[in-house]
């Protein structure tokens, strides 16, 4: 039934795309549009504490991320604004993150592998009373950090293509697990999940039963990308209950 409807609703995605193509010549324009199209529908299908903006993050720290296209907020972001525009927004107050391209190729992946580093040292602070119902790893990789990933309309690299370059340049740059991107999906390719040591929710499971940690393709054709994104969403999103508003840290002298 869910996966009926959201393949209903991947078309209608389709169908929004090549409207905006059809009636916008700018590319910044059609990727605004995009990323408006992705937004509306998580507007709709996410829990209402999940509120949907854009902008960037802080941490108590002062770290600071990159414009980011989509920021999931939970209840703990303060209402400091209306989400009509790039805002920023603290840490502790972010369920995920990520950043939305039109035709995704080659030069979008390795900007976005740094955006995803610089996004991922950023650290809420986790409150004495914190609570949280996940696994060590999930907890590491998800609450102690927070999940970032990638959605494309069109992508001019194969699955194959892109799951090469971000396993290749993690392994040369030796980039340690919660800094890596956590999931790729490409409306007309497929999706890309990160597994991580393989001890989380989510397993990568060969068809003689083992399971394997990593970097893995785990739909190499466009049916069910959008549901299989909300399956993502629903295990990187684990809800996190703060016993008090986590903008008192950042008020403080």
């Amino acid at each position: 039934m869910f996966k009926k409807k959201f393949k209903i609703i991947q078309k209608r995605m389709d169908l929004h795309l090549e409207e905006i193509r059809a009636t916008l010549s700018h590319r910044g324009d059609r990727g605004s549009s995009a990323e408006s199209i992705l937004k509306d529908f998580l507007k709709e299908y996410l829990p209402p504490y999940n509120r949907i903006g854009e902008g960037e993050i802080i941490d108590t720290k002062g770290n600071q991320s990159t414009q980011l296209d989509i920021v999931i907020t939970n209840d703990g972001q303060p209402f400091l604004n209306d989400l009509s525009g790039p805002e920023l927004f603290i840490i502790e107050g972010v369920s995920c993150v990520g950043e939305v391209k039109t035709k995704l190729n080659s030069q979008d992946v390795n900007t976005l592998i740094e955006s995803c580093i610089t996004y991922k040292k950023i650290k809420p602070v986790i409150q004495r009373g914190t609570m949280t119902c996940s696994n060590p790893e999930d907890t590491m990789r998800f609450v102690n950090h927070r999940p970032y990933f990638i959605f494309a309309y069109e992508s001019q690299l194969t699955l194959q293509t892109i799951h090469q370059k971000i396993t290749e340049h993690y392994a040369l740059n030796e980039i340690p697990l919660e800094h890596q991107i956590d999931a790729i999906f490409c409306l007309d390719r497929g999706a890309i999940w990160n597994f991580g040591n393989g001890n989380g929710a989510y397993h990568f499971i060969t068809d003689d039963g083992s399971k394997l940690p990593g970097i893995h393709i785990t739909n190499d054709g466009k049916d069910g990308v959008l549901f299989d994104f909300m399956t993502w969403l629903s295990y990187a999103m684990p809800k996190i209950n703060m016993p008090s508003s986590p903008i008192e840290l950042y008020l403080k002298p």
